[in-house]
């Protein structure tokens, strides 16, 4: 790795982990008050699932982020920022949709349909700036099948789900994505720098 690199994704790290921390200090919370300490809890698959979902788009974004070491990228100011603004963006994500503590959150369902649609764009921004990463990194990569059929599927669903009161879609969309999501990490992020 060279340095340039190693100095960039610092603080980029440091946005992850805080993501990542986030959601896990959260859910050990809602576990405790499920084994009853503090108030009651009830945890809905739409929620868990959506956790899941920001949760391996945050780990996979730091995964694939490495692309940059193995092309040689020459760092520029901009594109510092472009990757700490996506980090950002991934740590909002995960701070819109779980709330720190679990506070005020006693049905997970109901608190995911209040704020949904904040959620459901945020999604979208991420999107939009993960389709720009792969595109800085190689337009044959950002145009890959599979890829665009993920991009695709994603804004559709949270199109969908920004206007869906029904339970069941809501659960179709965050189960169903969140397997989509697993299966597409797996396909195409398997092994660190061989894309």
């Amino acid at each position: 790795m060279n340095n340039q690199f190693d100095y960039v994704m610092a603080p980029v790290s440091i946005v992850v982990g805080l993501a990542i921390g986030h959601i896990l200090a959260a859910l050990g919370v809602a576990v405790n008050r499920l084994r009853g300490h503090g108030k009651p809890i009830h945890l809905e698959v739409v929620f868990l699932s959506w956790a899941a979902y920001v949760l391996v788009w945050i780990v996979s974004f730091w995964w694939w982020e490495f692309k940059f070491d193995e092309l040689g990228t020459t760092w520029t100011y901009g594109l510092y920022l472009f990757v700490l603004v996506y980090a950002m963006v991934l740590f909002l994500l995960a701070v819109i949709l779980v709330p720190r503590g679990m506070k005020d959150l006693d049905d997970s369902y109901a608190w995911f349909m209040a704020d949904r649609r904040w959620f459901f764009s945020m999604i979208i921004v991420a999107n939009v700036l993960d389709i720009l990463d792969s595109w800085v990194k190689s337009s044959a990569w950002a145009f890959r099948p599979l890829y665009l059929i993920w991009f695709t599927t994603t804004t559709v669903g949270v199109i969908v789900g920004m206007r869906s009161e029904s339970r069941r879609v809501q659960q179709v969309l965050a189960v169903g994505l969140l397997a989509y999501q697993v299966i597409y990490t797996g396909a195409e992020l398997n092994v660190l720098g061989r894309w």
